[in-house]
């Protein structure tokens, strides 16, 4: 599942991304979870706008979600929240995983 949030001002893209994970998580699925563009700002140290969806990622291990990964950071990124495992995934790895796949769903 790749959360980017696009031109979703809102976040409720981002939202229904992390919902659908948890939920999958929940239920013994196993979910490769990638942040890119926007959905980046949701692993950054400091609280973004939304403030609700930034805790709710904290809760991810409990939903057999150890780890999640980011696409094509940019070097001047923030630092990144140290309470999640954060890997990263080049565009490669991510087609990689993506092709092995049951569902790839993209938000």
């Amino acid at each position: 599942m790749t959360l980017s949030g696009g031109a979703d001002s809102a976040g409720t893209a981002l939202k229904a991304g992390v919902d659908l994970a948890l939920a999958a998580g929940a239920f013994g699925q196993s979910v490769t979870l990638v942040f890119c563009g926007k959905g980046l700002g949701l692993l950054s140290s400091e609280p973004p706008v939304n403030d609700n969806l930034h805790r709710l990622l904290g809760s991810l291990p409990y939903y057999e979600i150890a780890q999640v990964h980011t696409l094509d950071v940019p070097p001047d990124t923030a630092p990144l929240r140290q309470d999640l495992t954060i890997l990263p995934m080049t565009v490669e790895e991510w087609s990689a995983a993506a092709s092995d796949a049951d569902i790839v769903v993209n938000y």
